[in-house]
């Protein structure tokens, strides 16, 4: 065994770090259970939408009616007709194609809304070259180090295994350390309790493009469209035996049901605008946090007290 000093008891009252830099910290994947928001609000803007795809479809029922007269060549006169024709219902599909719409705007307000779980992987801070981030000034108190080695050199290459403790008759003293390096510093399986954030606002979110799935408008409500039009005189041109006919006929259209498939989704343009939420409460979440390229200038120990010391020979 090599000659050492160890130091298996000893403690800190405080100690005090000068400037601090941090090459790069990296932020494991972040997971949220839940997520809780209040009174979630945002207002956006377009500069311009296009309904996909668009089909239009409806199902009708159909009643016509006409009452007149024919005329017959001489000697006949004229023929009084009149009559009804009651359709079936029946479905009418129409493709629209795309629909381009102007631009416009839309509003959300959420009284309360939950999500989760969901999580999130951050990028490291920083690179260690053009990136640097700096912390002014680093505390710490009540620092208990445990089962501190100090290597010693044996010149003698004797080692008789022998273990001599003896106390320290030091008192506590202070250490003043120039510089501090730590090539990394790991945080393992960190674990935070609830919180809660308030007065939350994302400020100019600018979003390229957003395409919904596909939708789709339905309506049952029932609607009567009636009309009633000469099939003689100004605007009317016939053909055949309808030159000789004064007929007035009326139709009736039910339609029963109104639907729009828009099976492309809608595409907006160019959406801007804010998000604000009064508070939002997550759950507890876990984490691991690595700490890269640390360097304390002028580190101050105070009051550094070691009550034992064992020499190991």
């Amino acid at each position: 065994m090599n000659p050492r000093i160890v130091i298996p008891k000893s403690n800190i009252a405080s100690s005090i770090g000068g400037p601090v830099t941090i090459d790069s910290i990296e932020v494991s994947p972040v997971s949220i259970p839940s997520l809780e928001m209040v009174n979630f609000a945002g207002n956006f803007s377009y500069e311009s939408s296009t309904a996909k795809d668009v089909e239009f479809q409806m199902k009708l029922s159909a009643t016509t009616s006409f009452e007149g007269e024919i005329d017959l060549p001489d000697p006949l006169g004229t023929y009084d007709v009149s009559g009804s024709l009651d359709f079936d219902t029946f479905t009418e599909t129409h493709s629209l194609g795309n629909i381009v719409m102007d631009a416009g705007s839309f509003s959300m307000l959420v009284p309360t809304t939950k999500a989760g779980p969901f999580s999130m992987t951050p990028r490291p801070l920083g690179n260690g070259k053009d990136q640097i981030i700096g912390v002014t000034e680093i505390r710490a108190k009540k620092i208990d180090m445990k089962c501190t080695e100090v290597p010693l050199s044996n010149p003698l290459g004797v080692y008789l295994g022998n273990s001599i403790p003896f106390e320290n008759p030091m008192d506590p003293n202070d250490v003043l350390i120039e510089e501090t390096k730590m090539a990394e510093l790991n945080s393992n399986n960190i674990s935070t309790p609830s919180m809660t954030m308030d007065k939350i606002q994302v400020l100019n979110i600018v979003i390229p493009s957003v395409t919904t799935g596909p939708l789709e408008i339905r309506t049952d409500t029932d609607m009567t469209v009636k009309t009633s039009k000469k099939m003689f005189g100004s605007g009317v041109t016939r053909h055949g035996d309808a030159k000789d006919a004064k007929i007035k006929g009326s139709i009736t259209l039910s339609i029963k049901e109104v639907s729009m498939k828009i099976k492309g989704g809608l595409e907006f343009k160019n959406i801007k605008g804010s998000v604000t939420t009064d508070s939002a409460t997550s759950g507890k979440f876990d984490m691991n946090l690595a700490i890269k390229g640390i360097t304390i200038k002028g580190l101050n120990i105070c009051g550094m007290n070691i009550p034992e010391v064992v020499m190991e020979f």
